[in-house]
């Protein structure tokens, strides 16, 4: 089987993943959470070895996503406390890991001290 190589495609996926996930929890409850397992789908692309620019985009969007994630908590803790954090945790954290990579590695740096 032939792997695909594309790091758009794996953060496309990520950001897909990430939001059906939420909204299959939304619509079935907690049983929707595992959609999440579709994000298996990554296991078929294949992964190169990124150079050093990409590996510092990489490590710059992961900064990014911490920020992202910390403060997409705040409004879930404060008006959804019944909602299960795990699977805000882990959607948001998919979803906003793809955007930032995907934005970091298509628009090269955001944010940087240029």
């Amino acid at each position: 089987m032939k792997k695909i190589d594309s790091f758009v495609l794996r953060f496309g996926i990520e950001i897909g993943v990430g939001l059906v996930t939420l909204l299959a929890v939304l619509i079935a409850g907690e049983a929707g959470f595992a959609v999440g397992s579709l994000f298996a789908i990554t296991a078929f692309l294949k992964r190169r070895k990124p150079d050093e620019r990409e590996t510092q985009l990489f490590h710059r969007a992961n900064t990014l996503t911490l920020a992202a994630v910390y403060l997409s908590m705040f409004p879930v803790y404060f008006f959804f406390p019944a909602f299960n954090w795990l699977i805000a945790l882990f959607c948001s954290f998919i979803f906003f890991h793809g955007l930032c990579n995907l934005l970091m590695y298509k628009f090269g740096s955001i944010g940087s001290d240029k």
